[in-house]
């Protein structure tokens, strides 16, 4: 096991890459000249044909690598943000920044917190006839994908299944 806890054969979520399984920890070379380094190797579930190198030694890339959050993990996580909210930020660089940050840290109660906003906003706009624009209709797909993907794992449904889970924990009506 490595001094970080995650070891060959384990399933971990890395930043935007959702789940990843761990081919391997070893020492690499990737340049003449450079010395070994010990690198995670992973394998993204959603695209097992790429591959990513982790450098171990690497703090603030090793730290984007957590866990699978475990069926209570999700359940806290939804219970804990039914009072809370994120406000839609008017300036559209400022909120494409703040919506990077949230979305690379991964599913995180911010990252749920920011779909329920951009939904929100998608709704308002629609019903005035509008659309969403497309760095927030893409930062919403792209929530929701790394969402579903790891509840999905999790809690042994499919993809689509997610949101009526979250709905039901939540205890929503179905607004549709």
């Amino acid at each position: 096991m490595s001094e970080s806890g995650f070891e060959k054969g384990r399933y971990v979520v890395y930043g935007t890459n959702g789940i990843c399984i761990i081919e391997d920890v070893k020492s690499m070379k990737f340049a003449a000249g450079m010395p070994e380094k010990i690198y995670y190797i992973l394998s993204p579930v959603g695209n097992p044909t790429s591959t990513v190198f982790v450098p171990a030694e690497n703090e603030k890339l090793v730290s984007k690598m957590r866990s699978v959050m475990t069926k209570n993990e999700i359940d806290e996580l939804l219970i804990g943000m039914r009072d809370k909210e994120l406000q839609w930020e008017n300036d559209r660089r400022y909120r494409s920044e703040n919506f990077h940050e949230i979305l690379s840290k991964g599913v995180t109660q911010e990252m749920l917190l920011m779909i329920r906003c951009i939904y929100m906003k998608k709704r308002e706009l629609s019903k005035m006839g509008k659309n969403l624009p497309t760095t927030d209709s893409n930062t919403l797909k792209a929530a929701e994908k790394l969402v579903e993907e790891e509840f999905s794992y999790t809690l042994d449904v499919k993809p689509s299944e997610v949101s009526r889970y979250i709905r039901g924990v939540l205890q929503i009506e179905d607004e549709d």
